[in-house]
């Protein structure tokens, strides 16, 4: 429920898409994934490796049940992305997702600068 509360807030904040990290059995992920779909464009996956490239992602569709390649992001700038997880899914995977989606965006504040604010505001709870 800490993860949901906490999305809840991060929804109130304007964003583009959403990108939620964990496994696609995960009943905990699975609700985050439909609490985003209400409100943004929503990618569940599970590992950095189904971002194809800024402009494809290799995601779980929850209402068919299958992975699906869509685009990702859109043309402009800046992009504002809602990044979440799933309670078990290992904080190194959601570095990997956030690095790899920083990497498209030569000119954004680094992916430790993210890290360490994000990790910041975790423990300041």
């Amino acid at each position: 429920s800490d993860n949901q509360d906490s999305l809840y807030e991060l929804l109130k904040v304007p964003a583009d898409l959403a990108v939620v990290v964990g496994g696609y059995k995960s009943a905990n992920t699975t609700h985050l994934v439909e609490l985003c779909e209400n409100k943004l464009p929503t990618f569940f996956i599970n590992s950095a490796d189904k971002i194809l490239s800024k402009d494809s992602i290799h995601h779980f569709n929850r209402h068919k049940k299958e992975e699906l390649t869509s685009t990702f992001l859109p043309e402009k700038d800046p992009v504002s992305i809602l990044v979440t997880s799933g309670a078990s899914c290992p904080d190194a995977v959601v570095e990997e997702v956030i690095q790899t989606i920083l990497a498209f965006f030569p000119d954004a504040i680094s992916a430790e600068t993210v890290i360490k604010e994000v990790r910041k505001s975790v423990l300041s709870e």
